[in-house]
């Protein structure tokens, strides 16, 4: 609507309420005043303020209402805080089916009317009143204090959360620092503290704080799909942005760069940590917090959703005593979580495991582990040449990003120790070609190879809501399934509930492709006839 407000001279000349030369006399008085046009069109005695009330009515298709003749209940009053009715001059009228409607003296634009959907997590409608009338009614009903807009959207944030979750976080160490120079510096603690409350009470995997044209962004990323959880006003992007800086030990006066940095928080009693990126754009900076649970991370192996047969396939292959494992899928597939899960698994006191990682996102209990600096020198094929010197049983590479280290990785497997690392492919005969786009030779790759798995995350369907539904024998075809091989199966769909925010999904499970080198692939491999659609069509699985 804003973008139609800055129109409003013109059709006031169209429908002749006003003259040109009016209309300039009136921008005058605007300028130097620093009012809204209607208010200076009233001050010269051009037009009334119930004319101008009917002319948005016309031209906004808003109803007039006489707040004089309306009584409004002391429930419907309460619903908006004071502070806020004084400061943007509106007033709540009514409540009905979750719709509460304010009386305003001209259309707000649309950026306001979304801050008061997230602040009080209802819809909004308008009607119009005069001025005087919105003045007269709120002096009735209002005893009115001043106080800063952070205060009255923090109120309506802790008012929103207490219903959903009880539990609060405690960010440890860093939540006391001092944040000199910045606006409402309480409020802003508590807002950024409540921002990643909620996102763990969701579940979320990552915190979006997005800057745009017009307001701050947050949205949350559950079960691998991004949903808008809150709209912040513009003038608490600076506040909530250093604040995320602080905390994660990045520097608030460089805004130019992309920075990254730490969190780290205690949430009933479980030790998380928080990775924070920090990228400038055209509206200021994007924070993008990833949450990584320790107790997630190190979940055991049975737990990650293999089949039996699968299982029992890379148990064989993580206990060969020399290889490469590689892990394939892309970004947020849960490679990471596989590779500290089988290495939780093969840690044991008889056994030496160093790992190169980039960033270090856990610290584990009996493993050397080291991560990457690139500004010394302290690179993946560096580390991987030193850990051989250090006796090693097990080595995990957390990426084989190029050639060297690729090689570097060969050679640690041809010399006796299991090599643990994630390449990037959609799936695992992928992986054997893009070795050798790398430029490793086919030999090596033949010899040193012992498996790949490609993984991917699946939403499941909540099993609070879940109900059977059925589909038709087209509908199956279309979705690539036969249908005599579907016959006896059950199918089912989550309905939404309160479990699973109306979604019908709760929770991800692992998928995998497991494809465990033989003597067929390995000879394949050494005559580089193993292209991916070749190996596809072998019966490996």
């Amino acid at each position: 609507m804003k973008n139609v407000l800055y129109k409003i001279e013109h059709a006031l000349l169209n429908k002749g309420l006003i003259n040109k030369e009016q209309l300039d006399k009136a921008q005058d008085v605007q300028a130097k005043e620093r009012i809204k046009l209607e208010d200076a069109l009233v001050k010269l005695g051009f037009l009334t303020y119930s004319e101008i009330v009917q002319f948005f009515s016309s031209q906004y298709d808003l109803p007039v209402i006489d707040l004089d003749k309306t009584t409004i209940s002391p429930e419907i009053i309460n619903l908006i805080p004071a502070q806020l009715v004084k400061k943007h001059h509106l007033l709540p009228v009514s409540k009905d089916n979750g719709v509460i409607t304010i009386a305003v003296s001209s259309p707000p634009d649309l950026g306001f009317i979304d801050n008061l959907r997230f602040m009080f997590n209802a819809d909004f409608k308008c009607v119009l009143a005069t001025p005087e009338n919105i003045k007269k009614a709120i002096n009735k009903y209002y005893a009115l204090e001043p106080t800063e807009t952070v205060d009255t959207l923090l109120q309506a944030l802790k008012a929103r959360e207490s219903s959903q979750t009880g539990a609060e976080i405690e960010i440890t160490e860093k939540l006391q620092i001092e944040t000199k120079g910045m606006d409402d510096e309480g409020p802003i603690i508590q807002l950024v503290s409540l921002i990643i409350n909620k996102a763990i009470a969701s579940r979320a995997s990552d915190i979006h704080v997005e800057p745009l044209s017009n307001r701050l962004r947050v949205r949350y990323r559950i079960d691998g799909v991004c949903q808008e959880a809150d709209v912040l006003p513009k003038q608490l992007q600076d506040s909530v942005i250093s604040r995320i800086k602080i905390l994660a030990n990045i520097d608030i006066s460089e805004k130019r760069r992309p920075q990254d940095g730490r969190i780290g928080i205690n949430y009933q009693g479980k030790d998380l940590d928080i990775r924070v990126s920090c990228l400038p754009s055209i509206y200021g900076e994007s924070i993008v917090m990833r949450l990584l649970e320790k107790s997630t991370i190190l979940m055991n192996l049975k737990y990650l959703g293999f089949c039996e047969n699968d299982y029992k396939r890379f148990h064989s292959i993580i206990k060969k005593p020399n290889g490469i494992l590689l892990i394939t899928g892309p970004t947020g597939s849960g490679k990471t979580t596989t590779l500290y899960a089988t290495i939780n698994e093969l840690n044991k006191g008889d056994t030496k495991i160093i790992t190169a990682e980039d960033p270090v996102e856990y610290t584990l209990k009996g493993i050397n582990q080291c991560e990457v600096n690139d500004k010394i020198g302290f690179n993946f094929p560096t580390i991987l040449r030193t850990m051989l010197r250090q006796d090693p049983n097990i080595i995990l590479v957390g990426e084989i990003r190029d050639a060297a280290t690729a090689d570097t990785a060969i050679a640690a497997a041809l010399t006796g120790h299991l090599v643990l690392s994630t390449l990037h492919t959609n799936d695992a005969p992928s992986a054997v070609t893009r070795l050798i786009d790398m430029g490793i030779k086919s030999f090596l790759i033949a010899t040193s190879l012992q498996g790949i798995m490609a993984q991917r995350l699946v939403r499941t369907i909540c099993t609070n809501c879940k109900e059977p539904i059925k589909y038709t024998p087209e509908q199956l075809l279309e979705m690539g399934f036969e249908i005599d091989a579907l016959k006896d199966f059950s199918f089912y769909k989550g309905k939404g509930c309160i479990k699973c925010n109306n979604i019908g999904y709760h929770g991800r499970i692992g998928i995998y492709e497991l494809l465990e080198m033989n003597e067929t692939l390995r000879d394949m491999t050494y005559r580089m006839a193993a292209t991916a659609a070749r190996l596809r069509r072998l019966p490996w699985r």
